[in-house]
Order: C-alpha cells, then sequence, then structure tokens
C-alpha cells in the first residue's frame, strides 16, 4: 500500500518546513530526507538512544525521568540532548496512543532548548503503514485504535498529526560516524544508493517494499550478528560508507544479552531493544547515552553509559 498526498498539501508542508529551525527533525512526510545527517554531533550535550517501547508508555516515563529527559510533568527536561528514538514505539504493549503523543510532543519542545528528537522507523511503524487493515503483524495496535475511538487513517492520511508525525519518520540517522538503525544490517550498497533509497521508499509511501520490510531489510533483518560473517560483512558496509558503528534495536537477545544494553568486543556494535513488550519480558528499558558526543565523530569506540529505569548511570562493557 502507498500512502497518497495531495500537491496542495505538499507546498503547504514544503512552506513550513522552509521556515522552521534547523534544529528540528523534519516537518512533513513529504520532505522526509530518508536518513537524517547529524554532522556535528559534538554540538549537543549528550547523544540518548532508546528503542523497541512497544507502547509500553508508563515504564518509558519512569525511564525518561529518572534519565532526567523529562521532569515530572512530562516535559523536555534535557537541554541541548539529541535523543534518537531506534523505532517500534507502537504495537504489542497497551498505550502505543500515549507513547506516540509523548514523542509528538517532546518533538516540539526540544528546540526550544537546543535540543532534537528524532524517531526513526521500526518495522511495526512500517507494517502498520503498509497495511493498517489487514497486516496481522500490528493487530494489537489496530485493536488499541479501535478500543480509543480513533480511526486508522488519523494515523495514516497526511495532514493528521498523528500520520504526519509517522510518516516523517526516516528510516536511519548518521551520527557523525554512527549509524542508527532498526535491525542494524546496512544494505550493502554505496551510501549515495542507500540514502537515495531510503528517501525514495519513504517519500513515495511504498512502506511494503523489500527495502523496508524484506526479511533481509535494515528494518527487519535478525541474527546476521551471531556469526562471525554476518559481523564482518556489517562492519565491512560500515567502513565502505565511511561509518564505525552502529546503535540497533529489534531484537532482544542480540549479543547474547536480553533485557539490557549491550555492546561487542570492539565496540562497533550496540544493541538497545531490552524487550520491554509484554512478549519479550516487559523489562523496565535502559536509555543509552554517548557522554562525549564529540567522539561520535571518530573512528574509534566511545564513551558510553547504560542507566536503568531505576538506577544510577556505568559504563556499558563488553
Amino acid at each position: 500500500m502507498k500512502i497518497l498526498r495531495s500537491a496542495s498539501l505538499h507546498l503547504a508542508f514544503a512552506l513550513g518546513c522552509f521556515f522552521a529551525l534547523p534544529t528540528q527533525a523534519p516537518c512533513a512526510a513529504d520532505v522526509n530526507p530518508g536518513v537524517v545527517e547529524v554532522n556535528f554531533p559534538g554540538d549537543y550535550r549528550q547523544v540518548v538512544a532508546v528503542s523497541d517501547v512497544h507502547g509500553m508508555y508508563k515504564p518509558l516515563l519512569a525511564l525518561l525521568r529518572n534519565g532526567r529527559i523529562i521532569d515530572k510533568a512530562n516535559n523536555w527536561s534535557a537541554g541541548k540532548t539529541l535523543l534518537i528514538v531506534d523505532g517500534d514505539s507502537v504495537n504489542k504493549g497497551p498505550d502505543s496512543v500515549e507513547t506516540l503523543e509523548l514523542w509528538m510532543s517532546l518533538s516540539e519542545q526540544a528546540p526550544r532548548e537546543g535540543g532534537r528528537v528524532i524517531h526513526l522507523l521500526g518495522n511495526h511503524e512500517a507494517e502498520f503503514l503498509s497495511d493498517p487493515k489487514e497486516n496481522n503483524k500490528v493487530s494489537e495496535f489496530r485493536d488499541e485504535l479501535r478500543a480509543k475511538g480513533h480511526k486508522v487513517k488519523e494515523f495514516t492520511h497526511a495532514g493528521y498529526p498523528y500520520a504526519d508525525f509517522l510518516l516523517g519518520m526516516p528510516v536511519a540517522a548518521r551520527v557523525g560516524k554512527w549509524l542508527f538503525c532498526h535491525s542494524g544490517l546496512l544494505p550493502d550498497a554505496s551510501w549515495g544508493s542507500f540514502t537515495a533509497q531510503a528517501a525514495n521508499a519513504v517519500q513515495a509511501g511504498d512502506y511494503a517494499s523489500q527495502f523496508l520490510i524484506g526479511d533481509h531489510s535494515i528494518l527487519e533483518a535478525k541474527d546476521w550478528w551471531s556469526k562471525p560473517q554476518g559481523r564482518a560483512d556489517l562492519e565491512r558496509r560500515l567502513s565502505a560508507a565511511g561509518l564505525f558503528g552502529v546503535v540497533f534495536g529489534h531484537q532482544d537477545k542480540a549479543l547474547g544479552a536480553e533485557g539490557r544494553n549491550a555492546i561487542s568486543a570492539d565496540g562497533r556494535l550496540i544493541k538497545i531493544d531490552n524487550g520491554m513488550a509484554p512478549e519479550g519480558g516487559s523489562h523496565p528499558g535502559s536509555l543509552l547515552i554517548f557522554t562525549r558526543p564529540v567522539e561520535l565523530s571518530s573512528a574509534a569506540p566511545v564513551s558510553v553509559q547504560t542507566i536503568p529505569a531505576a538506577g544510577v548511570p556505568k559504563p556499558l562493557r563488553p
């Protein structure tokens, strides 16, 4: 299913983006770049990442409050922080709508303090947009919308706030020499070809494409990390693109770790799916924090911490 957009909406969104602050995420699906590129991560005080919230709104609030990302009123309190949500905020859990509303609110608030929120596509967002009424993989999200009195078109048709937020989600983010993407598997293509394919897919609304949700895609690929050759292939692709590391979600047991963040021995692979969804064990989750963002611009391991929902930050070790 391809999402259709009108020429008038395209013009309105384009004009709105022209006058937007440069620190804001793309303000409409029609100008979605496919891949967001942050060339100077050192401009931020910290870079924080979280993934696979899956509608677990209340645990997410506890996590963000403990990490001092939001205050008691659920407002942005992280100043010049870059927050990256690595996909899969919807489905499986009970409160996907409230989770999206929180991200939407923080996306508006953060730039006022020099911060930024980038929400990337996960396979569950893409699967919903590809076939919102029939795809069985997102049935819980569809049931939630019905139970809460929402129409599906509010989340699929441009011009509705929820839909504009979902349709504005890029496929990936490059922050210095680090790639943030849902499954972690960068396609075997030149960087220019990859970014062009990503832009084409989201701008055309082709969420059912093999590029996005094929078995070996950047949103769906599994177990590539489990074999030395799979890791070697991914690291070769990263190096060819001028990148050093990747931060990914999608599999809560990746890198042999369940219910927590994990990093590979060479420091190039970081997994942040904590199994927050009920089927993943309803773990409370944790944040990943790059404490010295300028290091993300170097082809070397970085200073990174993990902070649980009820605890203090500690270094992330292999």
